[in-house]
């Protein structure tokens, strides 16, 4: 017997951030007329009814994050879910693969995922959607390299790109640099073996760049001081060699750099105290040798230790007008 499909005269259901348990139930498949369904931040266990969206032909906006959800996302989940923009399944305990049919959403702007079980590699289509602003797949444990030309990675519209805590390998994707409304980068904690690209300072819009907790070698190009509206910095628990650019003062927003746990040389940029912004600076167990410059005493949160720095603490006499330590 087929079950009825209702018309409800509602398109939008919202239970955010209630007290809602139990199972999500497969008859919330039959609201054909349905365009919103948020469902997060409740306590919802058990499987993703497999049948969930496949009448929603309508469904613009999924979100069933922050619950207890489990099993594997249903194989044909989004198989007939032409519209759907927004798709959040954070902060659950979902299992197995990424569906190829995600990446067949021809209108989806944001892809969450995050903090989950997932493994696998990512569906390589994913990585061609021409509308997607934002992705998010960290605290997972996804693998494989990402594609890194221009043809296999084309995400024109990307803003957010978040994949931390995985197992991912291989180079940084080049095809980052096409993407011209990018603002933030994470990609710390996976296994990526790369230089710091030069080409990312061709990412006028970047206000996040973090990639520590990787096989990043080489030196920090100096080029890098291009991007004038960056805020946070990190490459730590690396390989970074060479010294600390002295171009890294020209980042007038930079409030957060972290280039602890490296291989860096030299003497710290006097420059660097040149960023009224920076409050918070760690430049731990590096080969940094020299005085610590006599600007750098104004800094919220200043971490230098396990370092070849000598010289007095002259430059901590800008906090004597700060009161009681």
């Amino acid at each position: 017997m087929q079950t009825p499909r209702c018309h409800t005269t509602s398109p939008h259901i919202s239970l955010f951030s209630n007290r809602v348990s139990g199972a999500i139930p497969p008859t919330l498949g039959n609201l054909t007329r349905l365009e919103f369904l948020r469902l997060g931040n409740n306590t919802l266990s058990g499987q993703i009814p497999p049948r969930l969206l496949q009448n929603l032909s309508n469904l613009e906006r999924f979100s069933q994050a922050w619950n207890e959800l489990s099993g594997n996302i249903p194989p044909y989940l989004f198989n007939n879910t032409p519209s759907p923009r927004y798709t959040n399944m954070d902060t659950n305990s979902l299992s197995g693969p990424i569906r190829h049919g995600v990446a067949s959403l021809p209108m989806l702007d944001t892809l969450i995922l995050a903090t989950n079980q997932l493994s696998g590699t990512v569906p390589p289509g994913i990585y061609n959607m021409s509308t997607l602003q934002i992705i998010e797949l960290q605290f997972n444990n996804l693998t494989g390299p990402i594609p890194n030309n221009n043809q296999s990675f084309s995400l024109p519209m990307l803003q957010l790109f978040c994949l931390s805590s995985n197992n991912f390998v291989g180079q940084i994707p080049s095809g980052l640099a096409s993407c011209q409304y990018l603002q933030e980068i994470y990609l710390p904690y996976n296994s990526f073996a790369d230089v710091v690209p030069i080409w990312l300072a061709q990412l006028a819009r970047l206000t996040v760049l973090s990639l520590g907790a990787n096989h990043i070698i080489g030196y920090i190009p100096a080029v890098i001081s291009n991007l004038t509206r960056l805020t946070t910095f990190a490459i730590c628990f690396s390989n970074l060699t060479g010294e600390v650019p002295k171009e890294l003062g020209l980042m007038r927003e930079l409030s957060y750099l972290h280039l602890g746990n490296n291989l860096l040389t030299g003497p710290i940029p006097p420059s660097l105290g040149n960023l009224s912004k920076l409050s918070f600076l760690t430049l731990t167990d590096n080969l940094l040798f020299g005085s610590v410059p006599g600007t750098l005493g104004n800094k919220n949160s200043l971490k230098l230790q396990f370092n070849n720095l000598n010289g007095n603490l002259d430059f901590l006499m800008p906090l004597s007008n700060c009161g009681p330590v």
